[in-house]
């Protein structure tokens, strides 16, 4: 009775799944790296009976083992042996085709168990490039004031996917990003993200910069940038500024009021979180053609607008206003609405900065 309880026993710890310790649990490699070691171990280096290993990028299994040679070119065994429960490989050079699964099958009285080691062969990506939208008028190189700039980063050829970012000059960019896109082809990865904002007058001679971070770069990371310069119409070079030598006739440049109607409910200069706040921007004295364009922050207004309004006085001088009617949120503290107004031969600005509060009971 007491042998065949032990028998029992002995089935019993023979079915029972053993985990198959493995170094290292993954790994991330380069494509070209040397001597690069695989192996499988059985706890308390339990004798195993044998030990098959399917290598990606090899055609089909193989035995591992220290008496028989492998059956690949550039691969040999590693371990201490079937009797000390130990197996493996020794790549002596990664490949492209070695990403995948290394898995091991070994054998301990006659019950199989398996190990796998995950294997990430990095592929050095092209360096990335920045493309402009084919609706943007960029052919000499230049840009127009609150031009809408449609930029797309692409980082191609590369495993895993690099990491995008962006920056102007050295300020990275959070808001106007488009969603990350990555599309695999074979074992590799094209992956794009863009960016839209609306040229402003400060940008001018800035750096656009896109970052992929990929562990195969020499520093981590590759860049590319794209100079932002300000398109500069003809009327530009006519007109005189306060810097004009001493007896040239001084150009004033008519500068846009910003004022919030009396409509608007507000509580001293603080606008009301939830109410609709009616701000004009006015330009008196100017010109008939004065055009407007508004901004919060970089983000280009398009939504409340009105038409424009041009009135003329007694003495012939014209002004030009424009309405935005806008519903305040609490996000919107802090911010700074823009209005620049420009004609065919100047171009100026305001700003308002938001204070935003509650209803107080």
């Amino acid at each position: 009775m007491i042998k065949l309880m032990l028998n029992i026993l002995q089935l019993i710890v023979a079915c029972v799944a053993v985990e198959v310790i493995t170094e290292p649990k993954s790994l991330i490699v380069s494509v070209g790296q040397q001597n690069v070691n695989l192996s499988c171990k059985t706890p308390e280096r339990q004798p195993i009976d044998f030990c098959i290993v399917n290598v990606p990028g090899v055609k089909a299994p193989f035995a591992s083992s220290e008496r028989l040679p492998a059956p690949v070119e550039g691969i040999t065994f590693f371990g201490d042996g079937w009797k000390k429960g130990s197996c493996g490989v020794t790549l002596a050079s990664v490949k492209p085709e070695n990403d995948g699964s290394f898995e091991c099958t070994i054998s301990i009285r006659g019950q199989r168990h398996k190990g796998l080691i995950d294997i990430v062969v990095q592929v050095s990506p092209e360096p990335p490039v920045i493309e402009i939208s084919r609706a943007i008028d960029h052919s000499d190189g230049t840009f127009n004031y609150g031009q809408p700039l449609i930029a797309r980063c692409i980082s191609r050829n590369d495993w895993p996917g690099a990491k995008l970012s962006w920056y102007l000059n050295d300020t990275q960019i959070t808001d106007g990003l488009g969603a990350v896109f990555s599309e695999k082809v074979g074992r590799q990865v094209i992956v794009q993200q863009f960016f839209r904002k609306s040229i402003a007058i400060e940008d001018n001679r800035k750096r656009l910069v896109c970052r992929a971070e990929h562990g195969s770069y020499p520093r981590g990371y590759s860049e590319v940038s794209l100079s932002i310069k300000l398109r500069k119409s003809a009327s530009d070079k006519n007109v005189v500024n306060d810097k004009t030598a001493v007896g040239a006739t001084v150009m004033q440049f008519p500068k846009p009021q910003l004022i919030p109607s009396s409509d608007t409910e507000m509580i001293k200069d603080a606008f009301i979180a939830g109410t609709d706040a009616v701000l004009n921007c006015i330009v008196r004295n100017g010109t008939g053609d004065v055009k407007f364009i508004w901004f919060l922050d970089d983000h280009l207004i398009y939504e409340g607008l009105s038409a424009l309004f041009v009135s003329q006085d007694d003495k012939g001088n014209v002004s030009v206003a424009q309405i935005l009617k806008r519903k305040m949120e609490l996000e919107d503290n802090g911010k700074s609405l823009v209005c620049k107004a420009r004609s065919s031969r100047w171009t100026n600005e305001t700003r308002l900065k938001f204070t935003i509060t509650q209803w107080s009971k």
